[in-house]
């Protein structure tokens, strides 16, 4: 490895690191003089420094989801062109939906019931699966071999957790949770309170990647504007 690149990397964590210490004092310091202040002013400034902060952690959120997209995600995984354009209308409505691609790992032991499908992979018929009211919308979609395998699948559960109960994150989640824990599927999941999607890969959840930009990291080809999310 380059040495001159091992230092610089070195410099830029110390860096981020010094900043997210930083929001941390802020907010600690926050949270001790908020109770103390009366006058309006002081009240308008503080609101101002939680919205600074909120807007710093979030940049550092999206940083650090680009970084781990990059690094440990994308260089092993690709998103047909089709999927990425349904998430992003799925996300812009608020249709609530879970497409899982399966990789090296055959997924038959973890499925219940569904219907078979068998077709092209296209946005249009993704959106139409997951439409609110349809008999196919509830469970999730199984791509394998760039193709829709199945619809309506219902997926193994993972326990409980804390973390998806404070995102306010249910069934669905719990669903792309489960089976990541075992398999190497890559589950991504569309809420439909929150228009998030978040994504599920190797026991780990990744909540509210929202943006196009970062699913767009992901694609296998150049991915038209669609309504962007």
């Amino acid at each position: 490895m380059n040495p001159l690149n091992d230092r610089r990397a070195l410099r830029e964590e110390e860096t981020f690191l010094s900043q997210l210490d930083q929001l941390e004092y802020q907010v600690a310091q926050i949270c001790r003089d908020a109770p103390c202040f009366r006058q309006c002013s002081r009240l308008n400034d503080l609101l101002q420094k939680v919205y600074e902060i909120r807007v710093g952690l979030n940049q550092i959120e999206t940083d650090l989801l680009q970084t781990h997209l990059k690094c440990c995600i994308s260089p092993s995984i690709q998103v047909p062109e089709e999927v990425i354009l349904a998430l992003s209308k799925l996300s812009e409505k608020r249709h609530g939906g879970i497409i899982v691609l399966e990789r090296e790992d055959s997924l038959v032991k973890y499925l219940q019931g569904g219907v078979d499908i068998d077709a092209a992979i296209s946005a249009p018929m993704l959106e139409a699966i997951f439409y609110p009211g349809s008999v196919l919308h509830d469970g999730a979609v199984i791509i394998r071999e760039s193709r829709i395998w199945k619809a309506n699948i219902l997926l193994p559960l993972s326990p409980h957790s804390e973390k998806l109960d404070a995102l306010g994150l249910g069934s669905r989640h719990r669903a792309a949770l489960g089976l990541s824990t075992v398999s190497d599927a890559l589950i991504i999941v569309v809420s439909e309170e929150k228009g998030w999607i978040s994504m599920a890969f190797r026991s780990q959840l990744y909540p509210n990647l929202g943006t196009f930009a970062l699913l767009d990291k992901l694609a296998d080809g150049p991915v038209k504007d669609a309504g962007r999310s």
